[in-house]
């Protein structure tokens, strides 16, 4: 996307909201359809992600004398130990993905309860935004306490709570575009 064509898209705050919302909706549709498929990308994507980052690091160690650390390193090999067990082990790699995923969407919906409060004053859809948050602290904390639930399953949430979080975006976005004049209100 040229900068002209991104800059006349994201123009107005609200724009941004509903693109933001229009890929959450096509992310939950196309885990929903391949769930299989949908746990062994992830696993292969954060296996392959894991050990760049830990090549990267020891690399940084080696080749950046006046700022290397041994913790560097040490960060380095624990992520390419990572790596290279999420690919000998995706079932154990699966249920630990879980927890990850669970732990990310609490802190997203805490820090958007947090910043729906904070905008309530200039933001004209702000309880939206709010519902957002706390349909998503609260996908956090079903994943979080359930590990019963299997990868599947959680997969299967991943998807309705994309579903439903992008739908509420693009129910925000609209609010922000009809209620706002001011550009760039919502920066997230």
């Amino acid at each position: 996307m040229s900068e002209a064509v991104g800059r006349k898209m994201f123009k107005h705050s609200g724009t941004a909201l509903l693109f933001r919302g229009v890929l959450a909706v096509l992310f939950g549709l196309l885990v929903a359809a391949l769930p299989v498929a949908t746990v062994f990308a992830l696993i292969f994507v954060f296996a392959i992600f894991a050990i760049t980052d830990g090549l990267t690091n020891i690399a940084h160690y080696f080749y950046d004398p006046s700022r290397h650390s041994r913790w560097t390193m040490v960060g380095g090999f624990i992520s390419i130990a990572a790596g290279i067990v999420a690919l000998a082990w995706p079932g154990m790699t699966a249920a630990a993905l879980g927890v990850l995923i669970g732990l990310w969407a609490l802190v997203l919906g805490l820090s958007e309860i947090v910043l729906a409060f904070a905008a309530r004053n200039s933001v004209n859809g702000w309880p939206v935004w709010l519902l957002t948050g706390v349909v998503t602290a609260l996908f956090g904390l079903l994943v979080l306490v359930n590990p019963g639930l299997g990868f599947l399953g959680m997969v299967g949430m991943l998807a309705a709570f994309a579903v439903v979080a992008g739908l509420l975006l693009i129910v925000c976005g609209f609010k922000m575009r009809r209620g706002s004049t001011s550009p760039l209100v919502y920066a997230h």
